[in-house]
């Protein structure tokens, strides 16, 4: 009996579970716990760094934002590795090394590794400034949402396929908005 082979299934399974790629074998419940439970989490991260930004209640709970920053990155970095360490289940990842190495390089696990980064910059010997302007990162694990939901992931889809005509309407509203706050500000003065 070949021993690797319930090692790729395994993986493979691993790799269904935190891409939310539905199996026909497990229940679609743990699919959804687990994307529910990641967004949760992305939307809670989210709130918690527009509550810091209030100083009241930044100087308030401190302690309980740090602690649940702590918590969410252990979360994400778990998250983080599981798929870097599953991905290798996949055609285009299959080489042990250069797969995974593949892997990092995609815009998703970017976005996975720029939204847990600046914590773990904070340990090193880095100018603190530089390292509070990082912080700023972590809102980009609103972009995480995009891995699980489907309706954004569709979006992000038409975003690519239509961008051309996106870039033209995006630079015709530019005009015009300029236009406009001028006459407005003409107008004013």
């Amino acid at each position: 009996m070949n021993t690797i082979e319930p090692e790729k299934s395994f993986r493979l399974k691993v790799w269904e579970l935190v891409e939310s790629v539905p199996d026909k074998e497990e229940p679609k419940r743990i699919h959804d716990a687990v994307d529910w439970f990641m967004m949760t989490l992305i939307a809670l991260n989210v709130l918690a760094v527009i509550l810091e930004t209030v100083e009241t209640i930044n100087l308030e709970y401190s302690a309980y934002f740090f602690a649940f920053e702590v918590f969410s990155v252990i979360c994400f970095t778990i998250e983080y590795l599981v798929r870097l360490w599953a991905c290798t289940s996949q055609v285009k990842f299959a080489r042990p090394f250069w797969g995974r190495i593949r892997f990092i390089f995609t815009p998703m696990a970017i976005i996975d590794l720029i939204a847990i980064l600046p914590f773990y910059l904070t340990f090193l010997h880095v100018d603190m400034r530089f390292v509070r302007t990082l912080r700023l990162f972590r809102l980009f694990r609103l972009f995480k949402l995009m891995r699980y939901s489907h309706s954004l992931t569709l979006f992000g889809n038409v975003l690519r396929n239509k961008k051309e005509e996106l870039l033209i309407t995006a630079a015709i509203m530019l005009v015009l908005i300029i236009l406009t706050s001028s006459f407005i500000y003409f107008a004013e003065h």
